[in-house]
């Protein structure tokens, strides 16, 4: 049995741009360096953590200070965690959404 892969990818503002997920996610399946994920899935990850990271900004300062919302900044200001086979579903699916949402100007 082989062990699961895992990857860090620093937080850049170059991960912001959807274009630039799906180049990444397509060398990354392409190197197998991640498996049990489609391309989509690992695009949709990826951005999400930067859309997070760069619209903190936009979250109202009463909510900042907040555990939840400190917790949710600090899980994706370090990086994008990837590991084979992705999150859990409810992950993948708020990454999917957040995919959807508009991008604002960093």
């Amino acid at each position: 049995m082989s062990d699961k892969k895992t990857m860090k990818i620093p937080m850049e503002k170059k991960l912001y741009s959807r274009k630039y997920c799906r180049d990444m996610a397509k060398e990354i399946a392409e190197d197998g360096k991640i498996s049990g994920m489609s391309l989509s899935q690992l695009s949709c990850e990826i951005f999400a953590h930067a859309y997070v990271y760069y619209n903190f900004r936009f979250v109202p300062s009463f909510l900042k200070g907040k555990k939840a919302f400190k917790s949710l900044y600090k899980s994706v200001s370090d990086g994008v965690d990837l590991e084979d086979n992705g999150d859990k579903l409810v992950r993948r699916i708020a990454y999917r959404l957040i995919w959807l949402f508009p991008a604002f100007a960093v």
